[in-house]
């Protein structure tokens, strides 16, 4: 399997929630890039794999987006202290749904293989991590409207 494979599947299935459960407007758009250094943004979910699967995927945004993200995805009246921790519950279940829909599309579960999912880790702010020695880093943006989410796989 290339590396690159689960950020792909990661994004596109991204774009296409976004789009279609939380209607919010996402360019379709994006490049990945292999990266020695990312610097993850407000609220950021992570996600460990393991068995036939290793590595970390993320998902980070900014508070402004992650608000936004709420805002369209819950129904009914929200008080304003509710909403940075809606926000950070959000981002980690909008991280487990796409990458759990994304499991069964993967080259090597298709031929049998397994693979173990960490419960989200969530982090409320901005961290940087720099690749390990012999590690592999990718980061893919997507954008919607003036805002970044950031996907990253990282091993």
């Amino acid at each position: 399997m290339k590396n690159e494979e689960i950020l792909v599947k990661l994004a596109d299935r991204t774009i296409k929630y976004f789009k279609k459960d939380i209607e919010l407007p996402i360019d379709s758009s994006y490049e990945i890039l292999e990266v020695k250094k990312i610097d993850y943004f407000d609220i950021t979910s992570l996600i460990t794999l393991s068995l036939d699967i290793s590595g970390t995927v993320g998902m980070s945004v900014s508070n402004e987006l992650a608000y936004k993200m709420v805002e369209n995805f819950i129904f009914g009246n929200i008080e304003e202290k509710e909403i940075p921790e809606l926000a950070s519950g959000n981002i980690a279940e909008t991280l487990n749904i796409t990458l759990g829909n994304i499991l069964k599309e993967l080259t090597v579960i298709k031929e049998g293989g397994n693979v173990n999912i960490s419960t989200p880790y969530t982090m409320h702010n901005s961290v940087s991590i720099t690749k390990k020695k012999d590690g592999i880093m990718y980061l893919c943006k997507l954008k919607s409207n003036n805002e970044v989410i950031l996907l990253s796989y990282f091993v």
